[in-house]
């Protein structure tokens, strides 16, 4: 039995691929590619706020000074 596991062993090692690139390289590129995609989220930040149709502003936000005060 143990000869049989010992012959398979260099059998695998054959059906080994190297990669394209060394391991640093493809951290590299998705560090790169996350942090663009970071800038792009970030770059639409509060823009909610700039689309609200002009004659919405706060009238569905407005609390008087009775309705919001907690004692």
């Amino acid at each position: 039995m143990s000869d049989r596991v010992l012959s398979a062993v260099p059998a695998a090692e054959e059906a080994v691929r190297e990669l394209p690139m060394p391991p640093i390289a493809f951290f590299l590129i998705a560090f790169g590619l996350f942090t663009a995609l970071l800038l792009v989220t970030w770059s639409f930040r509060n823009t909610a706020y700039k689309v609200r149709p002009r004659g919405q502003g706060q009238a569905g936000h407005h609390v008087t000074p009775h309705e919001g005060a907690s004692h």
